[in-house]
């Protein structure tokens, strides 16, 4: 039963969910129903619902506990939180999953989560939850900085959920903002003597504006964007999904064409 992406959630960095395709996180729980408790499985006790289903990119306090329960039985003083796809957890698990179910008299009932689904149709929505929750392409950053943006990948994970409910397919928007930034047009942001100030048009040094705090709402493709101590996620209508780190500085308009390798693509640190 193979999974497409890690289930569960990471126990050494503060309990970040990881990728959790709803799909994956239907296979686990399903493999934990039919191993026995004495095993370190479910026993058929686990549902792993949030809300009363399976949210994609957030594993339940329950499969959290459960996957937590079966590791410390099988691979003891591990302690990752979570099953990798093709790992040792996931073999163990059909292992025991196979050899409850051959058992005499132990033998459930047919379970439709083995009967292989019908692929769903993805929309421009499904893809940006996948980009959403990539971590590669900002593997070069520290993880406490990359940390840092866990809880604004669940507000936008779950705002993204909220559009899919209403039969929403594609951002309503060109670009929304998920943090707290300062958006211009026509000045430069610098680091003068520790404190974030901006250059006008006149060429004066300048107070940061107002700042602009977003979660889902729309912001001036056009402008400029700016971060002061606390990054930020720009979800774009093309799927894109960038996070413009702490003290990082660009135009909006070129964030969503990160994979082009242009300078002016990419958020740049402020000049001090």
């Amino acid at each position: 039963m193979p999974l497409r992406g890690r289930v569960g959630r990471h126990t050494q960095q503060g309990g970040r969910h990881c990728q959790n395709w709803q799909d994956d996180q239907r296979a686990v729980i399903a493999l934990l129903n039919h191993i026995p408790i004495q095993d370190g499985g479910a026993g058929g006790g686990l549902n792993g619902n949030i809300g009363g289903r399976v949210v994609a990119g957030m594993a339940s306090d329950t499969l959290y506990r459960a996957i937590s329960a079966f590791e410390d039985k099988h691979f003891p003083r591990q302690r990752s939180g979570f099953v990798d796809p093709g790992g040792p957890m996931l073999t163990r698990m059909e292992e025991l999953a196979a050899r409850s179910t051959k058992a005499p008299g132990n033998r459930p009932p047919p379970d439709p989560i083995f009967l292989p689904p019908a692929p769903p149709m993805r929309t421009s929505l499904d893809q940006l939850l996948d980009h959403v929750l990539l971590d590669a392409p900002w593997s070069h950053y520290p993880a406490a900085q990359r940390n840092a943006f866990a809880r604004l990948q669940g507000l936008a994970m779950l705002y993204i959920e909220k559009l899919k409910e209403q039969g929403v397919s594609a951002l309503p928007y060109h670009v929304v903002l998920f943090g707290r930034a300062y958006i211009t047009r026509n000045k430069l942001p610098f680091m003068g003597g520790g404190d974030l100030e901006f250059i006008g048009d006149k060429g004066r040094s300048e107070r940061p504006p107002p700042i602009t705090e977003s979660y889902g709402g729309p912001v001036d493709n056009a402008a400029d964007i700016t971060t002061g101590a606390d990054g930020v996620l720009l979800l774009y209508a093309n799927t894109i999904c960038y996070r413009v780190f702490p003290y990082h500085t660009g135009r909006i308009a070129y964030l969503q064409d990160m994979n082009s390798g242009k300078s002016w693509a990419k958020a740049q640190p402020l000049k001090r």
